[in-house]
Formats: structure tokens, sequence, C-alpha cells
């Protein structure tokens, strides 16, 4: 199926910068970014491109998650330097100044949470391969296989009311059935491969590799067959 324009609730991402590439501009994390149409709350999900050269810029929408599609690209805050090759992924925390500095041009995806609250600012790398800590799995009357072990290591928190979250996440195999996605979760499959069927009966598969965002108010299922490890950023609503 075409998640790009027939699915308005797991959306390939990745593909859609593929179909349709955007352009590197001068204010790449801001005005020139690309704003992509899905449900994410308060959150902002974009496509950028960051040119070969250097820059700089101010973060003053939000905390803004950002994950190298393709090419590398340093980020300075504060005389410290973050790499950030392709496949990886930081935050950077509101009211950040920062510059950047890239050889090759870079595509960024991102994800901006703009009620977050003012905080000391910062740029945080998401290790891909920070240790684990336990983590709840899904709750017994929603699954349909046995329990499975799950692992998280969150490693960004939004100041204050902590409602954006961003980290790793791994699990073993689980099925279970359609649940209501109050938050919204972007994803980027470090490892395995999972399915989804939302209430209409749309079915999409992503596996290593791929991005995608789950939208808010989506209903959908799980199922992966395989151990399944992803970069998170996600949105949830207080309760």
């Amino acid at each position: 199926m075409d998640t790009i324009t027939d699915c308005p609730t797991f959306i390939d991402l990745a593909a859609i910068v593929a179909a349709d590439p955007v352009a590197a501009g001068q204010d790449p994390f801001g005005a020139d970014a690309r704003i992509l149409p899905v449900r994410a709350g308060p959150c902002e999900v974009f496509v950028t491109a960051v040119a070969a050269g250097d820059g700089s810029f101010v973060e003053n929408g939000g905390d803004t998650w950002i994950f190298a599609v393709e090419g590398d690209l340093v980020l300075a805050h504060n005389g410290l330097q973050i790499a950030l090759p392709q496949g990886t992924s930081a935050v950077i925390a509101r009211g950040t100044v920062f510059t950047w500095q890239a050889t090759d041009a870079v595509t960024v995806i991102g994800m901006r949470y703009t009620d977050a609250p003012e905080g000391a600012g910062g740029i945080v790398a998401i290790d891909n391969a920070a240790t684990y800590a336990p983590s709840n799995p899904p709750a017994d009357d929603v699954l349909l296989s046995e329990k499975p072990s799950c692992r998280s290591a969150n490693q960004f928190a939004s100041a204050d009311d902590g409602r954006f979250k961003c980290g790793i996440w791994d699990s073993t195999p689980y099925t279970r059935l359609p649940i209501l996605f109050r938050h919204t979760e972007l994803m980027h499959l470090l490892e395995g491969e999972v399915s989804f069927t939302d209430a209409a009966g749309r079915s999409a598969t992503f596996g290593k590799g791929d991005t995608f965002i789950i939208e808010q108010g989506a209903r959908c299922s799980w199922d992966s067959r395989v151990d399944v490890a992803k970069i998170y950023a996600t949105y949830k609503p207080a309760d």
C-alpha cells in the first residue's frame, strides 16, 4: 500500500522525503523547513536540508528532535561539539543557540514540541547504543501473544512537563489488539520489522532503517515476529 497518500494513520516519512526532496535553504531549521501535514498534537513534524558549509540558529520554536536521514552533521553549543552521523539523532532544547557544520548536504527529519516550557537549553545526543532498563510491556487485556520483554533508555524529557520524550526502546516479538493512540510517536527502526493495521483495515510493514510516525488519534494494532529496536520521539498529553 502507499503509506504516503493513502494512510492517515501510519506515515512513512522517509518515503515522503525520497519522493519530494527538499532544497537546502539559508534557514534550514526554521523558515526553510517543510512542515509535513500530520496529526501530532502540539508538535510539528518537518523535513529540511542543510547545505554543505556552516550556519547558526536559535531554537525558539520548542524542543526539537532531529534525525540525520542522509549525510553527517556537526552541531556546536557552548563550546561543545556533537557529531550527528547518518542514522543518529539529537534533541535541541528550546532557547538553545547553536551552530552547524556539514561537509556535504544533509537531509534531516525533525519533530518539534511547540508547547515546550522554557528550560536551560542545550543539546542532547541520542545514543543508539545506550544501556537499556526494563520498561512496561503492553497490558494483558490487549495482548494476543505471550507477554514480551521490553526495555527502554529515555534520554530526553521536556522541562517541567516531561510530555515530549526521546530515546531508544526494544522488545521481543509480540502481537496486540488495536489501541487508541492518545499520544503520537515518531519512530526509526534500528532492528527488526513490525506490521500495523488500523481501524479501517489499512496495513503497512516497516523494517530496519525505516522512519515513520503513528499519528495522534490513530487506532492500530502491532505485530512483530522478530525482536524490534527503535529510536523514538513521542508526545503524550496529560492524563
